[in-house]
């Protein structure tokens, strides 16, 4: 008789999980407490507009990557997706100039040359980190101790191929991006370059052009809702159960071995149990004794979380396809918090998003509202607060874009505590705040102090992102095969 995994979360973590440790024959049941999977990675309709909620650019697109092999094992992508590399990845306005960072870190560098010559030396060696990082990529390896139908490993030709690019990640990952933004003498440069929230260290922006330079980090056409209903339906059609609004209420742990879960109506038996709900937010709510593995105990001290309010908006009006990021002439106030620019992401080009004639926007405010959102909503404010943010997004927008004037049809606002509705995850977060110095590394995920008990998602592969948690379900397939010395397929 095969043996019984739980999986508690349907987000990419989840099914990656559960798809691993079904194809490696066992029987897994994944329980997800929403109507639909996806946590983190999905979109969402309001009216006739079709709203991005997660996926800006994906890790792994590109089918010369490591993960690209995973996104086509479990699904999410293959060749028969269209991938959208849009030629310019960011925009601003600066002094009247549009300045622009494309995916060619060549043309970009071109570009912030004619801007400030008097850069040229650090413009220069931006393009000469990026050239260099393009030598890494995030490893997709096995663990130690499972047998593994066909292995992934590291080679050695690939270790020699990126020692060159170590000492620069180790010395950028030591700044903050505020501080080598300082580095830029043209304040335009620095503003352009500013796109990684607050806290994180440099290293996080020579990534992300380093992805965009490799042909990488492309749009999948339809979106996280999408790719993860095709992750879904290859879990299905292997044979996998798919519970939908099936919230667990908590892990059973019976003389230090897990035996099943307790939803509201029923237990269900299981041999081991793979939690992919937000981990601190896990710990907190699925077992009456929490384990204190001295991982989990650092992973709740240290993790920063990483936050947004996100703002989705529909306007009956043909919109362009890159919107600048602009100055603005009020600031917006909420949350003790003032925003002076604002942009958008356009999906003009995109089609199903919008009706004809329309455009679907989207903006994320970074930083930790939790607490002002809560407070709101306990004191019966949380509705008149989001209708004071919605109206001064209007304004302003209007004033940038006269013909959106009367004709903005929706907006969206989704504070930490609509994310933390639908995931249950800590503060609404979707990611950990990669600072300078943080150590990279990742979390066991395995329980030695629970037998049968493993965690998975986003935080067990700090920063996070889809990526992480798509390689974290299935390292945690790999645990299950290595516990019940089963072949990892």
């Amino acid at each position: 008789m095969s043996k019984q995994v739980i999986v508690i979360g349907g987000g990419v973590a989840g099914l990656s999980a559960a798809i691993y440790a079904r194809r490696s024959g066992f029987d897994v049941t994944l329980c997800e407490q929403h109507s639909i999977v996806g946590g983190m990675c999905t979109s969402w309709r309001r009216k006739d507009y079709l709203f991005e909620g997660a996926i800006h650019w994906l890790t792994g697109s590109s089918p010369k990557t490591q993960v690209y092999q995973m996104w086509k094992e479990t699904g999410a992508l293959g060749d028969n997706i269209k991938i959208y590399l849009h030629d310019v990845f960011r925009s601003i306005e600066w002094e009247g100039k549009i300045l622009n960072l494309y995916r060619s870190i060549n043309k970009t560098a071109e570009h912030l040359l004619e801007l400030s010559p008097a850069d040229k030396q650090e413009i220069r060696r931006l393009v000469k980190m990026v050239k260099l990082f393009t030598r890494m990529q995030m490893p997709v390896m096995d663990i130690k101790g499972v047998k593994v139908q066909n292995p992934m490993r590291m080679t050695l030709g690939s270790m020699l191929k990126m020692m060159p690019a170590l000492p620069i990640f180790t010395k950028m990952n030591k700044l903050v991006c505020n501080d080598y933004f300082k580095k830029f003498k043209h304040p335009g440069i620095r503003k352009l370059l500013n796109f990684i929230p607050e806290g994180y260290s440099a290293s996080a922006v020579i990534f992300t052009l380093t992805t965009l330079e490799t042909g990488d980090g492309g749009y999948p056409e339809g979106g996280s809702l999408a790719m993860t209903e095709r992750m879904a339906q290859t879990y299905k059609n292997l044979g996998g159960k798919l519970l939908l609004n099936t919230k667990v209420n908590k892990v059973i742990i019976e003389n230090g071995t897990v035996t099943g879960v307790k939803l509201e109506k029923e237990t269900l038996s299981a041999d081991a149990i793979i939690v992919t709900q937000e981990t601190i937010a896990a710990l907190d709510r699925l077992f009456d004794t929490p384990p204190n593995d001295a991982w989990l105990k650092k992973l709740r001290e240290t993790t920063k979380p990483a936050v947004c309010t996100f703002i989705s908006m529909g306007v009956r009006a043909q919109l362009p396809e890159v919107i600048p990021e602009w100055q603005l002439d009020e600031p917006i106030k909420y949350a003790d918090k003032k925003i002076t620019d604002i942009g958008f992401v356009s999906y003009a080009g995109y089609e199903g998003y919008a009706p004809k004639g329309c455009t679907a926007l989207t903006t994320a405010f970074m930083g930790d509202t939790y607490d002002f959102w809560k407070k709101a909503k306990e004191e019966g404010r949380y509705d008149k607060e989001k209708r004071e943010l919605a109206e001064q997004i209007n304004r302003a927008f209007c004033r940038k874009y006269p013909q959106a004037e009367g004709n903005i049809e929706v907006i969206d606002i989704a504070t930490p505590l609509t994310y933390e509705h639908y995931t249950g995850a800590y503060h609404g977060s979707w990611m950990t705040i990669q600072g300078p110095d943080d150590k990279m590394g990742n979390y066991p995920g395995v329980v030695q102090s629970v037998r049968g008990l493993y965690f998975s998602g986003h935080r067990i592969i700090p920063p996070g992102g889809h990526p992480s948690a798509l390689a974290a379900g299935r390292m945690a397939a790999q645990m299950v095969c290595r516990q019940f010395n089963t072949m990892f397929v």
